[in-house]
């Protein structure tokens, strides 16, 4: 122990000795240290300035050199509209429905064999399957009209009428499971044109009309175009349905804000939910519009001109924001579900100290009985008492 301490105690006195010799190099001399004009004294005063700068003057360099480049914008969808589509010369015109959330597609092909106006055709030598295509039997000028019912409750119109158009889709009412609202079908469609470009070698997507390829089968092409349209249309009437059902719950938000309390059927609630979970599976689960179907994998040149007009469509990013919605909706239904748990849960409480608030005042019946019969019995048991003793002392009176 006394070998330790004695190592502390040199490498201190070590330590002083040295910092000793390094003062002793420093002069100190008074004539250094006073300042002999006036120019010392503003030579210093200029040393001893502190300069203050204010940030507002100051641009990082980052910003400066990216000045010139333009800020990105989100492509937004807008929906084409068909006076401007129409005016256009040697374009056809291509709607798309959607009118349920599927189609009984065995019983629509016969039906349309029976009606004998379409008649079922091909993709090529390609099968596809959950689709029906419709060619119709009667010709109206050099270009071909063509119908493709999905599964998935949609419908495309290739160089159709309105006219014809809206007599296919009341035909097709008999086969659907799940029909939409007939304003949310209309406002809901997609219009988009199509045409044939001479010297063109590969259909392709320009602005809001498809290129096509003359002299040549483009039955893949379309189909791939109107799987797209069909996607759209299926989208546009999902975010139609929860806006109705958003536009249900902002009552009771409003109510909430300015009451400080709502007042809600659990029931509704309950039913509110299971639409919008309902609504989710189907966008999340049961529809491809997240992953490239299957059918396009070993298309290279099919899924490019699918994917570029799911795209044009922004079909990404409403599907992102949709979901965001939902789950928006979702969260706020679930504090009304709470709400109304929990008025429910404070009814049975109230009910409880209802119960046992007349339990008390049965038993304090009870006791105010039980006390009055002793009361009375007391009173009767002295009036006994009482009577042979007037009686004794009436006859020693006389």
């Amino acid at each position: 122990m006394t070998v330790y301490l004695t190592r502390i105690a040199v490498s201190a006195i070590r330590n002083i000795s040295n910092r000793s010799s390094m003062l002793s190099n420093v002069d100190f001399s008074p004539v250094k240290l006073l300042l002999h004009n006036k120019n010392d004294i503003l030579h210093l005063s200029r040393q001893l300035t502190i300069r203050k700068y204010t940030t507002d003057t100051i641009q990082p360099v980052i910003a400066l050199e990216n000045a010139s480049i333009p800020l990105k914008k989100k492509t937004v969808h807008k929906k084409a509209v068909l006076e401007d589509l129409t005016k256009k010369e040697g374009h056809y015109l291509t709607f798309a429905y959607a009118t349920a959330n599927s189609y009984d597609l065995k019983a629509l092909k016969e039906a349309l064999v029976q009606q004998k106006l379409y008649e079922p055709g091909k993709l090529k030598a390609h099968e596809v399957g959950d689709v029906v295509i419709a060619n119709p039997v009667y010709t109206i000028g050099t270009e071909p009209r063509e119908i493709i019912f999905f599964k998935e409750g949609a419908v495309v119109f290739w160089n159709c009428t309105e006219l014809e158009a809206s007599n296919v889709l009341d035909f097709v009412k008999r086969y659907e499971i799940e029909g939409y609202p007939k304003d949310v079908i209309e406002r809901e469609r997609e219009v988009m044109t199509y045409v044939y470009q001479p010297n063109v070698k590969k259909c392709h997507l320009q602005e809001s009309c498809f290129v096509l390829v003359p002299d040549r089968d483009n039955s893949l092409e379309k189909y791939s175009f109107s799987h797209a349209m069909a996607q759209s249309a299926r989208l546009g009437a999902w975010e139609a349905r929860l806006e109705s059902l958003a536009a249900s719950v902002r009552e009771h938000s409003a109510i909430m804000e300015r009451d400080g309390a709502t007042h809600v059927d659990k029931k509704e609630v309950v039913r509110k939910l299971g639409e919008l979970f309902s609504l989710r599976h189907r966008l999340n689960v049961e529809s491809d519009l997240l992953d490239t179907p299957d059918f396009y994998w070993e298309e290279e040149e099919l899924e490019r001109l699918y994917s570029n007009t799911v795209a044009y469509f922004t079909i990404p990013r409403r599907t992102r924001v949709l979901n965001e919605r939902l789950s928006h909706c979702v969260e706020l239904l679930e504090l009304l579900s709470s709400w109304a748990a929990d008025r429910h849960h404070v009814r049975l409480e109230w009910m409880v100290i209802a119960l046992i608030l007349a339990e008390v005042c049965f038993e304090l019946l009870h006791f105010f009985e039980r006390s009055s019969r002793k009361v009375r019995r007391k009173s009767t048991y002295s009036m006994d008492f009482e009577d042979p003793l007037f009686h004794d002392l009436s006859i020693i009176d006389t």
